[in-house]
């Protein structure tokens, strides 16, 4: 999703440190809601909430959780997401928030990135694994709804789309992740276009390492997944320079 939102309501969160950058990132608030807030829809007894859970919190706390933009999951009902993201962003030229398929705010231009199934479901599979090995045998229609949602993430992702061209005015932009891969120069300049952002060559390659971060809003408990030592989610992402092509697609 994309904008550079204006509102007079804002929640007690500094979105702007010392920190000179005109694009604001903002990592899955509407998960943290989903996953950690207090109207988290995971039940007290579940195993992999609670291993997932422990994993975090037994994990040394990263520089990144502890930056001013980390906010506490305790605060993070859906409501407050919204507002948030439907709140000011001084001097930010840009707003980019990566979630999945929840809430809407609005004033946002939204963008889906799709993924084929047959790449999507066994990365899926090893995370999950990787969290709880026992796993391995279970099928995603016996996993909890706030891990595996009830459509697999495509068709609740259809339904915001659906939703977004009959109520918001604006035809949503796709953007396959293999067509990104494999061109992304050609995919990166349409996409700006489409946004009315300009396009330069220095967004395909970038400096490894997680220092970018330090200037995201996302919840302490987003940013400190990645520490863990099995199951951190940033890890291939933080390390790369650059665009890969994509590898062959696996046999079903």
């Amino acid at each position: 999703m994309f904008s550079s939102p204006s509102s007079d309501t804002s929640p007690s969160l500094d979105t702007s440190p010392s920190l000179n950058i005109q694009i604001q990132i903002i990592k899955e608030p509407f998960i943290t809601a989903n996953v950690f807030g207090p109207e988290c829809n995971a039940a007290e007894d579940d195993e992999l909430h609670k291993t997932y859970a422990e994993g975090i919190h037994s994990t040394p706390e990263s520089q990144a959780a502890k930056m001013a933009l980390a906010f506490d999951d305790s605060i993070a009902t859906f409501q407050w997401v919204k507002q948030m993201l439907e709140s000011p962003f001084p001097g930010k030229s840009f707003v980019f928030v990566h979630d999945h398929a929840f809430l809407d705010p609005r004033g946002y231009t939204h963008t889906f990135l799709i993924r084929n199934p047959y790449r999507l479901f066994p990365s899926w599979k090893r995370f999950l694994v990787k969290l709880m090995p026992s796993f391995i045998e279970k099928p995603f229609s016996d996993m909890a709804k706030y891990a595996v949602p009830v459509k697999f993430g495509y068709g609740e992702l259809y339904d915001v789309m659906v939703h977004v061209q009959e109520n918001f005015g604006h035809t949503p932009i796709v953007v396959d992740a293999d067509d990104l891969q494999a061109n992304p120069a050609s995919v990166l300049r349409q996409y700006c276009h489409s946004l009315g952002m300009e396009f330069k060559e220095s967004m395909l390659q970038w400096e490894a390492g997680d220092k970018i971060v330090d200037t995201w809003i996302a919840s302490k408990n987003i940013l400190q997944g990645n520490k863990m030592q099995e199951g951190g989610y940033y890890e291939h992402a933080l390390k790369s320079t650059e665009f890969h092509l994509p590898e062959e697609l696996p046999s079903r």
